[in-house]
């Protein structure tokens, strides 16, 4: 089975686009995939009929050039349209219309929570690819999988592929939630207050507890080996498509840390499976590949587990 079939390119005016075509155009070529091209005008931000009119023109013109590059490589391009209006519905339409499996589009470092690209992460039903600055050449020599989602489903297998047709190194990293994995206090509950220990106190129904550093250290010692059976896991999986993994095992939030330790390890791409979450999950958490998504300085790739 082939591991890109159809991609969607989506090009505008903005920052990265013409490195999401080069990286379009090299994948369609190195994975024997065809790609279908849309030039968006977006009407949220320009309303001026003349001004639209223009940006069609150009939109046009930089199609028929896209065309030409597709044509020498002998990479199929079997559909190029301009798209007017607000871009979020429309190139997901656009993207179902063609059958695409894989959306490609360019996104600057810090893309805003609001913007078109963090829209298509949240509602993308094909795997989703932003692409940045960070390649000389559009190919892939580093790729960092995050491994903290606990419903790993394609991530891992798309992400060991992906290593193979382009000979990257490939790490698996999982992170420790310190905060969020450890209890530091207890509450302690009817039965104890009423009872006594030896010596000790009587405790307070509802008083906290503090845990001893003991337990605590064995708490993160115990999360910390659960994470290297996750990458280990991940390991297996690649190893059975001849991919040999690194593993990594990081404790503190995982986005500030996978956001650090990509800025520290010049990743050319972070892989996230990407899972739908409820309303109510995102507002108390957030979403992890969000946050990474929008705030590293290397492209990312969100393997959809629903696609």
């Amino acid at each position: 089975m082939k591991l890109v079939n159809k991609i969607q390119l989506v090009i505008d005016r903005s920052e990265n686009s013409d490195n999401a075509t080069s990286q379009a155009m090299k994948m369609a070529k190195k994975l024997d995939a065809e790609v279908s091209s849309l030039y968006v005008v977006n009407t949220h931000m320009h309303q001026t009929p003349n001004v639209i009119e223009a940006m069609v023109r150009t939109g046009k013109k930089h199609l028929e050039t896209l065309k030409d590059l597709a044509s020498n490589l002998g990479v199929n391009m079997p559909t190029s349209k301009v798209l007017v209006g607000g871009p979020t519905h429309d190139i997901l339409k656009e993207t179902n219309a063609n059958h695409s499996d894989f959306l490609i589009m360019g996104a600057g470092e810090n893309s805003p929570k609001g913007s078109v690209q963090a829209k298509l992460i949240r509602k993308a039903k094909s795997n989703l690819m932003l692409v940045r600055d960070n390649l000389d050449d559009q190919d892939l020599k580093k790729i960092l999988l995050l491994t903290n989602d606990t419903e790993l489903e394609k991530a891992p297998l798309f992400a060991a592929n992906l290593s193979k047709e382009y000979g990257a190194e490939l790490t698996a990293c999982h992170v420790v939630d310190v905060e969020e994995g450890l209890i530091k206090e207890r509450v302690v509950y009817l039965p104890e207050a009423a009872g006594r220990s030896g010596n000790m106190s009587q405790r307070g129904l509802g008083e906290n507890v503090t845990l001893s550093p003991t337990l605590i250290h064995k708490l993160k010692d115990d999360l910390t080996k659960q994470g290297y059976k996750v990458t280990d896991t991940v390991a297996e999986i690649a190893k059975n498509v001849g991919v040999d993994t690194k593993s990594v095992v990081l404790n503190g939030k995982p986005a500030e840390e996978i956001i650090r330790f990509a800025r520290e390890n010049d990743f050319d791409l972070i892989v996230m499976e990407h899972t739908k979450r409820g309303r109510l999950s995102q507002l108390i958490s957030g979403s992890v590949p969000e946050k990474v998504a929008r705030n590293v300085p290397c492209s990312v790739l969100m393997v959809n587990s629903a696609s």
